[in-house]
């Protein structure tokens, strides 16, 4: 009888076993879809400049790209909590996500801004001319692409410095040094697809009126904003300031019935006008932390309670990585603060 009972115990172990394997595809399978949205954004944004190319799509090459960026963020949050059911969580997902987030939030929203700033001032170069890069004719297009550098390098750092404290505790991500990556790369994007969306020559698939006042004079600012913006963000990963964990603290756990309501709200004005309202609330997240941080250190106030609680040093454990003693706690959450396939929260 006992011997019946081992063997089925033991049948059983074996069938969840195999279950977990089958079930541990799906966190890499998100982590590639990731991966390829940004492969993708980058296709749509070398070929912006032909419109022949995507003449049959209701979106431009441009806001195609941006919107593909915001897939990858989709992907990027998913892939966390497809590992956290399956219960499978290895550096190999960590390492494949850190991956696939350099390209879909480092390069391409750099090589986006590079191609649609190249398209507004440099359209009328001589062909083999080089007006915006390393080796650029001008000192602005070497300024230009020197920014995008600057931003691409500054999200492999900040994807670096996560993997040294990286914790597969998720309860400990409430808050996060530094913009987020997907957060910086939500901002590059939503400010393309809100410039490709105003202009009235764009085919575009929820087009909104905007004064042509307005309109004109964001065309001209855009191009010489667009790098500004770029490099604020780059500062931002690598910086300090603490960032709210989106999903652990907005999101998690039981709210107000007044809470649910504004977020109802919300979740209307984003399908009524998905555009400037993505677009606002990307950059409410960017910029209301480092303001809030420095209006704070001008009136000498010492940070909220759970900032100093989350942020204080912690005993290395036996799921943390040995890291220099300078690095802060995790930073990586994500614009909807995800998990990756190892159960860590994504960048």
């Amino acid at each position: 009888m006992d011997d019946r009972l081992s063997r089925r115990r033991e049948r059983r172990v074996i069938r969840r076993r195999r279950t977990r394997r089958s079930v541990a595809v799906l966190p890499t399978l998100f982590t590639l879809g990731n991966l390829l949205c940004g492969f993708a954004s980058l296709h749509y944004a070398a070929n912006g400049n032909v419109p022949e190319n995507v003449s049959s799509l209701p979106v431009n090459a441009y806001a195609i790209a941006g919107y593909l960026i915001f897939g990858a963020m989709l992907f990027d949050m998913l892939d966390g909590r497809m590992a956290r059911l399956a219960r499978s969580t290895s550096d190999f997902g960590g390492e494949l996500d850190s991956l696939a987030d350099v390209v879909s939030f480092g390069a391409a929203p750099a090589f986006l801004t590079l191609q649609l700033i190249s398209s507004l001032l440099f359209k009328g170069g001589a062909p083999g001319q080089d007006l915006l890069g390393p080796l650029a004719t001008t000192l602005v297009g070497r300024l230009f692409w020197i920014i995008g550098a600057v931003y691409v390098s500054c999200t492999a750092l900040r994807l670096a410095r996560f993997n040294i404290h990286n914790r597969h505790v998720e309860d400990s991500h409430m808050v996060f040094r530094g913009l987020p990556s997907p957060g910086a790369a939500g901002v590059v994007a939503s400010s393309v697809i809100f410039f490709e969306t105003i202009q009235p020559s764009t085919a575009h698939v929820l087009p909104f009126n905007v004064p042509a006042m307005i309109t004109h004079a964001i065309i001209f600012i855009f191009p010489y904003a667009m790098p500004a913006i770029l490099l604020i963000m780059g500062v931002l990963m690598v910086s300090r300031v603490v960032y709210p964990h989106l999903i652990n603290q907005y999101l998690r756990g039981r709210k107000s019935f007044t809470y649910v309501a504004r977020l109802a709200v919300l979740l209307i004005l984003l399908l009524a006008e998905p555009q400037i309202t993505s677009l606002l609330v990307i950059y409410v997240y960017a910029f209301a932390a480092p303001a809030s941080s420095a209006w704070r250190k001008l009136l000498k106030k010492p940070p909220p309670a759970h900032v100093l609680a989350a942020t204080a040093p912690r005993p290395p454990g036996p799921q943390t990585l040995s890291a220099a003693p300078d690095v802060s706690v995790p930073t990586e959450g994500g614009a909807a603060g995800a998990t990756d396939a190892t159960g860590r929260l994504t960048p």
